[in-house]
C-alpha cells in the first residue's frame, strides 16, 4: 500500500503563522499536522509515501530529508492557480498502478483510523463521520450498498455524514480517478477543482464504500480549528512528555 498527501496548500485563514510555512506545518501542541499524518502511516507499515507541495515547499523538504528520507516529494510549481486536484494529478505516474492511500494535510486525526481503513473488506472507500455535518466538510450520499455522491453542497438530509478527506483506492479505482484528473485537467483546463469533483464523477462505475471513523479528527482551516483540535488532542501532550 501506498500513500499520497496533497500538501501545497498556503493556509491563509491561519496567518501570521502560514507566513513562513505552509499550512501542513502548522504545529498542534508542538506538532506539525504533516508529521502527525506521517506518523499514522508509518505506524501502520505504509513507508511508501509521496507528498505533493507548494507553498514553502522548502520547509516539508527540510522536514522530509532530516527524518523521512523515504519520502518522495513532488512539487506544484503553480500552486497559486491551482487546487488539489491538480497536486493529486501530479501523482498519477507514481500511483496509477498501486492500490493506495490520499488525503488532504491540513487533517489531524488518529492513526486508529488508518488502521481501520486498512482492513481489506475496504476495497475502495472514503473514511465518514457518520452523522456528522459541517457546512465547509465534504459529505457523502450512501444508498446502503454504494457511495453516490460526494460534494460541499449536500444537504443535511441527503448526508451519511462528513467525508474526513482520507481515501483509499485500488488500482482499478485509481486508473479511474486519474483518468478523470486528467480530463478535468488536460482537457478541460479546470485547474481549480477540488479533487472530490474527479471522485464524484467515476462513483458510478467504481463502487466506494464509507468506512466508519475510529477515532478523532479536526480539519484545520482557521484558528478556531486549530484551538478546537489543541484542545480534543491536548491528551497527546501529555503522552510527549512522558
Amino acid at each position: 500500500m501506498k500513500a499520497l498527501i496533497l500538501a501545497a496548500g498556503l493556509g491563509t485563514r491561519l496567518a501570521p503563522i502560514t507566513n513562513d510555512r505552509p499550512k501542513s506545518m502548522v504545529p498542534v501542541n508542538g506538532k506539525p499536522i504533516l508529521v502527525k499524518q506521517i506518523e499514522n502511516l508509518l505506524n501502520n507499515g505504509i513507508t511508501d509515501i509521496t507528498i505533493i507541495t507548494g507553498y514553502r515547499s522548502e520547509v516539508i523538504e527540510d522536514l522530509v530529508a532530516n527524518n523521512y528520507p523515504m519520502i518522495k516529494i513532488i512539487k506544484s510549481e503553480d500552486y497559486q492557480n491551482t487546487n488539489n486536484m491538480y497536486s493529486a494529478y501530479l501523482a498519477r505516474n507514481v500511483l496509477k498502478d498501486e492500490d493506495f492511500l490520499m488525503m488532504n494535510a491540513d487533517v489531524y486525526y488518529d492513526e486508529e483510523i488508518i488502521s481501520e481503513l486498512l482492513d481489506e473488506k475496504y476495497e475502495n472507500a472514503i473514511v465518514t463521520d457518520i452523522g456528522s455535518y459541517n457546512d465547509e466538510s465534504m459529505k457523502v450520499i450512501f444508498d446502503g450498498s454504494r457511495i453516490t455522491a460526494i460534494s460541499k453542497q449536500i444537504t443535511k438530509e441527503e448526508a451519511l455524514g462528513n467525508s474526513i478527506d482520507v481515501y483509499k483506492f485500488s488500482k482499478e479505482a485509481g486508473q479511474a480517478f486519474f483518468e478523470k484528473c486528467k480530463e478535468y485537467i488536460e482537457e478541460k483546463q479546470e485547474l481549480k477543482m477540488w479533487s472530490e469533483v474527479a471522485l464524484n464523477a467515476i462513483l458510478d462505475e467504481v463502487a466506494f464504500v464509507p468506512c466508519p471513523l475510529k477515532g478523532r479528527w479536526v480539519e484545520i482551516d482557521n484558528h478556531d480549528d486549530l484551538r478546537l483540535a489543541e484542545e480534543l488532542f491536548k491528551d497527546e501532550v501529555r503522552l510527549m512528555k512522558k
